[in-house]
């Protein structure tokens, strides 16, 4: 919606920026972002309830209650990637300080590698 306004000449200059400032601040507080809820995940064809977790636009993750099953959602692949159990700890400790259960601290998941814009 954005992209077509900026080409309306019936839109004010002002009222552009102001659009596109507005757009910006949005992004950036979302980027900034950590949440981490309940929800159901359908993998193999089990229905499971486990905790995500929403790292900005970064990463999104998943955690099984139990704690015994933690993956991530591959953009490529567009689907869900199991991780190894390196990063069992890791991510509960994360979805703990978006809980605001723990202090914030660095946090060890998984970040796909940078690309190149096209």
């Amino acid at each position: 919606n954005l992209r077509d306004l900026m080409s309306k000449a019936d839109v004010t200059v002002s009222e552009k920026f102001r659009l596109l400032m507005e757009a910006y601040q949005i992004e950036n507080a979302y980027g900034r972002s950590i949440e981490a809820y309940t929800g159901d995940l359908e993998l193999d064809g089990t229905k499971r309830t486990v905790d995500f977790l929403q790292v900005g636009r970064v990463a999104l993750l998943y955690q099984t209650s139990d704690r015994s099953e933690t993956g991530f959602w591959d953009r490529d692949a567009n689907t869900w990637q199991q991780l190894d159990d390196s990063y069992r700890t890791p991510v509960a400790n994360a979805i703990k300080v978006a809980r605001k259960q723990k202090a914030p601290d660095l946090l060890q998941i998984p970040v796909p590698a940078a690309v190149e814009a096209q």
